[in-house]
């Protein structure tokens, strides 16, 4: 009976997260229209008020590889990148600090207990940068997402916003730069870009390019990583065995 009703329980999860996001989805419809014709109007606050917009969406987590598109459309490769980075870094780091401050004293409890994942949290706070670069560069998952996931980590602020302004400048590039090629916003929203061939080869080129760092990157902190975790174990270890002798009965003599 439980079973069924933990059944019933996912079913009615997935439901609402599934309208979640087809409200979200619309919301975004709607607001990039809108953003169009409020930039033609509105030419000066345009680029603060892009920003602010981006800003929000991210933190919503709303799709934001339409945003940075519609962002290449509306103010070309150099200003749309910039309004871009400069509005990731913002909501990348509020995100951050949300997480960081309302979740992460539960994974920390849990934690305690659990002397394995206490040894990679400590292995994720010395090599906090890497692990930042590497997730931003690979993208497993939507980075908005990432922006709560680094926050319930080890992983110092300096480290997360460093990685975080290096590893999001090839995405935010290649999705800017997508944008300047769309004819108009419901081309973007609707995911009818279209590239030419000289357009193609760039893309794939950048992209190329984007792997082989990636890999170059992982080789090197792979390692590093690896020794970092087998320190932070044998740490653990030792800090157990430590409480254990603490704890052990002492015979009298």
């Amino acid at each position: 009976m439980g079973l069924r009703k933990s059944h019933r329980l996912i079913v009615l999860l997935l439901i609402l997260a599934a309208l979640l996001v087809a409200a979200w989805l619309l919301l975004l419809e709607e607001l990039m229209f809108n953003l169009q014709d409020w930039v033609d109007e509105n030419p000066a606050w345009s680029f603060p008020a892009l920003i602010a917009l981006l800003v929000v969406g991210i933190l919503l987590m709303l799709p934001a590889s339409v945003m940075m598109m519609v962002s290449g459309f509306l103010f070309g490769l150099g200003k749309g990148f910039l309004a871009v980075w400069l509005a990731v870094v913002l909501a990348s780091t509020g995100a951050f600090w949300i997480a960081r401050k309302l979740a992460r004293p539960m994974v920390e409890r849990r934690l305690a207990t659990r002397p394995f994942f206490t040894a990679i949290d400590r292995a994720i706070r010395r090599k906090g940068f890497y692990v930042v670069l590497l997730t931003r560069l690979i993208l497993l998952l939507p980075f908005p997402a990432l922006n709560y996931s680094h926050g319930l980590t080890d992983v110092r602020l300096r480290d997360y916003v460093a990685g975080t302004m290096i590893g999001m400048v090839p995405p935010i590039f290649l999705f800017v730069y997508l944008g300047t090629l769309a004819s108009g916003v419901a081309d973007i929203v609707n995911g009818r870009v279209k590239l030419e061939g000289g357009q193609l080869t760039a893309v794939v080129l950048g992209s190329v390019l984007v792997l082989l760092a990636t890999v170059v990157i992982v080789m090197a902190a792979r390692k590093a990583l690896q020794g970092e975790i087998a320190r932070a174990s044998n740490d653990a270890s030792g800090d157990a065995s430590g409480d254990a002798v603490d704890h052990a009965p002492k015979n009298k003599i």
